[in-house]
């Protein structure tokens, strides 16, 4: 089972960011002139600033989309131990230990405060995807499926 980029982007806080400042950027940068006028062309703060601040959004909601998908598709997979958790408002930091390769590593994930995140708890067994050569870089697998999915 792989996730769907609505499910990377709903569960993945960086990405959700990423996903919901990519438009307003646009559109801002494109309305911006004609409510408050500015001297020179009106599309130039559009291509002098959101187009560039655009591309660092898309760049980041790519990366964290890649980096999840690519962990489903080559990560090694692991039990894992929630260790701790932080809430604030709606998203959060999960951090958690797994074993690979005979010996302990810990993590964390920034995460959407979603149904599955509010239904952990410190301790929890969890499953882990561990990149097979960077120790220390994981995700928590059951966070991208659907409740009741394996």
């Amino acid at each position: 089972m792989r996730p769907s980029l609505l499910g990377i982007v709903n569960t993945d806080w960086p990405a959700l960011f990423a996903a919901i400042g990519l438009p307003m950027i646009l559109v801002i940068a494109a309305l911006y002139p004609h409510v408050f006028p500015v001297a020179g062309s009106q599309w130039t703060l559009l291509m002098e600033v959101g187009l560039p601040l655009a591309l660092v959004c898309a760049g980041l909601l790519m990366w964290r989309c890649l980096r999840v998908l690519a962990l489903f598709r080559s990560g090694v997979p692991s039990t894992g131990r929630i260790t701790q958790i932080q809430l604030a408002k709606d998203r959060g930091r999960i951090d958690f230990s797994y074993e690979l390769n005979g010996s302990s590593h810990r993590s964390w994930q920034p995460v959407h405060q979603t149904r599955q995140v509010l239904a952990l708890e410190i301790g929890q067994a969890v499953q882990v995807l561990a990149h097979p050569r960077k120790a220390g870089v994981a995700i928590i697998k059951d966070l991208f499926h659907k409740s009741g999915e394996a």
